[in-house]
């Protein structure tokens, strides 16, 4: 009998991680990453066992036969039951134990703001955190040289928010030993194993970029401030005033790719209402033109992922400043008293707005393609904003992307919408 040994590291090359099941102590509003009994945060096997599954059925070379089994065994509708040859032992974190918090909202369709009763927050690992993954594997078959070349180029999604660019992975270690255990000396290596220190170490290698090909990436100035609020306002100075801060990660201002979405996916349903097309209000139907294209959390039959993927964008060359702005009292007609609020504010600065698939191009219609340029459209033209207080004139940008061209067929788009949604 032989028993390989396969030691992965995976660095997370977006911010993101696996969420724990809610509980009674777990804080309102707000979704933690799942950790094990040391407080650690924790990437689930059964996670892992789920991407390899799907990464390996896409290659021919590791298909199985009428003498080979499926390396993560039988199909969920397979008449016959067979166990996985390939066991995914667990997962080892190799971080500091850092997190990062970010609050979300949701868009109201008909006031075009933030939602009442939808702010949350949301932990998650930062971006170049790692973890080790175990596998073994007993009496390896001829394809164990074709499953390491395909461990090398995994490049798994894992964990919730994979359509705001979350928990995108690429391998940048592997170490693998096969021991044969009919033999003293393979016997021996084996038994020597006490803790996971004695796996085989990751050899080091140059990861290849992860990133597909862009299916859509423009580069936006801003034109009259932004605004992505970092959460509670806080004071500087004891008698100052309290000042809502600019999301900051690290030393990177930057806009979220839930924001990105939300401003997309809104404007999506608007155009798709404007046109005579079905946008359904409550984004669950699982049918319309957004919800396929943007992914819908829906009832079991309706939820399915999204067809894309936005990212976080760094703002780069921000220029910063304090705008203050008061409430009016309405019988005086003068500022109200205790109502004086600052804003941070960057007022220049670009940023690249990068949407990414996460099917293949084939299934992207031509009518959520051409949505999407409508949407992009009409950010350069000004009507929809970015962020807080569009509707005080912040969150206006335009497109500088010398190679994006305004789309000349947006009036088909209408015909292709109302015959999609009819087929």
């Amino acid at each position: 009998m032989k028993s390989a040994l396969i030691r992965l590291r995976l660095r997370m090359e977006t911010a993101g991680g696996v969420t724990a099941p809610e509980s009674a102590e777990t804080p309102e509003q707000t979704l933690l990453l799942r950790t094990d009994t040391a407080g650690k945060p924790h990437l689930p096997g059964a996670t892992v066992a789920g991407s390899l599954r799907a990464h390996t059925a896409a290659q021919n070379a590791l298909k199985p036969t009428e003498q080979l089994p499926d390396l993560f065994g039988s199909q969920l509708k397979s008449k016959q039951r067979a166990a996985s040859p390939v066991q995914v032992l667990g997962t080892i974190y190799r971080g500091d134990g850092g997190t990062d918090l970010r609050r979300r909202t949701a868009i109201n369709r008909e006031r075009g703001g933030a939602d009442n009763l939808t702010l949350h927050t949301i932990e998650t690992l930062p971006a170049g955190t790692e973890f080790d993954v175990v596998l073994r594997w007993d009496n390896p078959d001829q394809r164990y040289d074709a499953f390491i070349d395909a461990l090398r180029v995994w490049r798994p999604q894992l964990g919730r928010g994979g359509s705001t660019g979350a928990g995108f992975c690429t391998v940048t270690g592997l170490g693998h030993q096969t021991y044969d255990l009919t033999t003293p000396d393979g016997l021996l290596a084996w038994l020597a194993i006490a803790s996971t220190d004695d796996y085989p170490e990751p050899d080091r290698f140059a990861a290849q970029d992860s990133h597909p090909e862009a299916l859509l990436q423009v580069d936006l100035d801003i034109v009259d401030g932004i605004h992505i609020g970092a959460g509670e306002a806080t004071k500087t100075e004891p008698a100052g005033p309290d000042i809502s801060r600019i999301l900051c990660i690290g030393n990177d201002y930057i806009v979220p790719g839930s924001t990105l979405k939300g401003v997309l996916r809104s404007r999506t349903e608007y155009i798709c209402r404007v046109v005579g097309a079905p946008a359904c209000p409550d984004q669950a139907c699982g049918e319309c033109a957004p919800c396929t294209l943007f992914g819908c959390g829906g009832t079991e039959r309706t939820a399915h992922r999204a067809k894309i993927a936005i990212h976080d964008a760094v703002i780069t060359d921000p220029v910063l400043e304090l705008r203050h702005h008061v409430a009016l009292d309405r019988f005086t007609g003068g500022s109200a008293d205790g109502l004086l609020y600052t804003d941070e504010v960057v007022t220049s600065g670009s940023f690249r707005l990068r949407i990414d698939p996460l099917v293949p191009r084939p299934e992207l219609s031509r009518a959520e393609l051409l949505l999407l340029e409508a949407v992009v459209t009409d950010l350069d033209d000004g009507l929809i904003g970015i962020g807080a207080r569009s509707t005080a004139g912040l969150g206006t940008v335009r497109v500088t992307s010398t190679d994006w061209k305004r789309p000349e067929n947006l009036a088909d788009l209408a015909g292709l919408l109302t015959k999609e949604s009819a087929a």
